[in-house]
Formats: C-alpha cells, sequence, structure tokens
C-alpha cells in the first residue's frame, strides 16, 4: 500500500513540475489591449492591461522581481506617431462650443416697385454661440445653438411706412414735401436656432462649406420715419406691424484661408403675415467669423 501511494505522489509531481514548465514557457498574446500601464522601481516591475478586444472586463496584472536594475531593457518607437493617432481618435467624438458673430447688409426682394429698398447703410448684426459635433472627424461637422440677430432695412427716403388703421396693413405713403432731411427704417430682432452642416476641405479647416438653415424666432420688429419740418425735429416709431413670429432662412457660407467666411441668407417666407403687409422676402450676405 505505501509503495502505490509513493507511486502515486511521484507521478503528481512530475505532472506538476510539467505544467508548471509549460505556464513559464507560453506566449500571451492579448488582442487590442484598451489600457496598458507600466510601473518600474528599483527592484520590482508591474505590468496592468485593462480591457481587450471584445471584453471590456479584461484584468492582468504581472509583477516582475529583479536584483540588476540593468536587466530591464525598453525599446520606444514612433511615440510621436502614437500621439498623433490617438488625439485623432479622441478627435473623431469631440464636442466644442465655439463664439459666432457676423455682420452684413440687408435687403429685401420680391415686392413691388413702390416698395424700394437701399442696400446701404441697412445692416444685420448676428451675435452667439455654436456647438460643433464631429463624431466622424474634423472635416465634418454638424452645428447648432444659440443665436440673437438684429436687422435693419432701410428704404428710400421719398417713401414712409403708415400702418392703415381699418385693416392694421403696413403700406407706403409720399412723405409731405415739406419734410427734409427724411429717413425711413424697418428694424427686426430675432432669436436664431442654427441647424447646419459644415464640410472641411483639408483638416485645419482653411477651406470650407456650410449649408443648413437658421429658424427665426422674430420677437420684436417696428418701422421709424425721421424727418425735419419748421426747424423741428420729428421720430415716429410704428409697432405691432405684423410680422410673422417664425421663419427660416436658408444659410450658405464659404470658408477661405486668411479671410473671415462669407455668407448669405435668403427667407422663403414672407416677412409680413398674410394680409399684414407686402409679399417681400428677407435677403442679406456679408462676413462671418
Amino acid at each position: 500500500m505505501k509503495k502505490k501511494v509513493f507511486f502515486l505522489m511521484v507521478l503528481l509531481s512530475a505532472a506538476c513540475f510539467q505544467m508548471n514548465a509549460e505556464t513559464v514557457g507560453d506566449t500571451l498574446v492579448i488582442d487590442k489591449p484598451g489600457k496598458v500601464k507600466i510601473e518600474t522601481r528599483e527592484d520590482l516591475q508591474r505590468i496592468v492591461i485593462t480591457g481587450a478586444k471584445d471584453d471590456d472586463k479584461f484584468h492582468y496584472v504581472q509583477r516582475i522581481s529583479y536584483e540588476d536594475s540593468s536587466a530591464v531593457k525598453r525599446t520606444i518607437t514612433s511615440v510621436k506617431d502614437f500621439t498623433k493617432r490617438k488625439v485623432d481618435k479622441n478627435k473623431k467624438k469631440k464636442v466644442e462650443v465655439s463664439p459666432y458673430w457676423l455682420i452684413g447688409l440687408n435687403t429685401m426682394v420680391g415686392a413691388s416697385s413702390d416698395y424700394s429698398f437701399r442696400l446701404w447703410p441697412a445692416f444685420e448684426w448676428s451675435v452667439g454661440f455654436t456647438v460643433d459635433w464631429h463624431p466622424f472627424g474634423h472635416r465634418n461637422v454638424w452645428r447648432t445653438g444659440f443665436i440673437i440677430d438684429w436687422r435693419n432695412y432701410r428704404l428710400q427716403d421719398d417713401k414712409c411706412w403708415v400702418k392703415n388703421p381699418s385693416d392694421n396693413q403696413m403700406v407706403m405713403v409720399d412723405y409731405d414735401p415739406a419734410y427734409s432731411d427724411r429717413k425711413t427704417t424697418m428694424t427686426a430682432f430675432s432669436l436664431q436656432l442654427p441647424l447646419l452642416y459644415t464640410h472641411n476641405f483639408d483638416d485645419r479647416g482653411r477651406w470650407s462649406v456650410t449649408l443648413g438653415a437658421l429658424i427665426n424666432f422674430n420677437t420684436g420688429a417696428h418701422t421709424t420715419r425721421q424727418y425735419i419740418y419748421n426747424d423741428e425735429d420729428y421720430e415716429v416709431k410704428t409697432t405691432g406691424i405684423g410680422q410673422r413670429p417664425i421663419t427660416v432662412d436658408g444659410y450658405l457660407e464659404l470658408g477661405i484661408p486668411s479671410f473671415p467666411d462669407l455668407y448669405v441668407k435668403y427667407s422663403p417666407n414672407t416677412f409680413f403675415k398674410d394680409g399684414r403687409g407686402p409679399k417681400m422676402h428677407q435677403l442679406s450676405f456679408g462676413l462671418s467669423f
């Protein structure tokens, strides 16, 4: 019986020795590790690998003890290239907030010849911010945000806006010939929601094109006529002019190197509600920053 037990122990010991030898000689291959951390001290090195291909919970730790520090050798190749690829990979999912403002010239198109708008000086100012999302690389950017827009329209000096008391319709009438230094303007204030797509033709975004729409919430508008009569200055402001509360602008922007972007906007919606004024459409163009 004792001989059988001794023989069995010898077999088990041989088996264990063989298993240990195979473990030491094995090569561990981890496909696409998520994060590799190497800590080196005077006589100890610790390697930690977290995550692997198709297994985010994978965790591997190895501790190596050594007496001679010269036994540890490192070879690092193309650190700069690796860092660049890592930044580009993270940039694909980056969301950025950018300041936005533009300045341009305004006019109205589509109205009859009686409503003659001047392009100068009729300014548009916009200021706000955009939220830029580029999940598939820097060359393709989706943008939204919040913009405050102020538009000033200038008419020829021989006519002025008047609200018809019978139906509240805005119409044009001739100035009294006795009035001098005549000036007629129309001002609109809007809160804008941009829905835009930008394509950059290079990684640095020097050449680009932006297409999309601006949703205008027209919170306020009025007309003003100014003149001098008998050496006295007069200013008449008319509110409640009947502008549409919501309009949409088609938007096109071209990015050019070393120069502000060029934009043009056109609204297919008429400025006034039906029956409140002439059928005319907003058009503006200028510089975007």
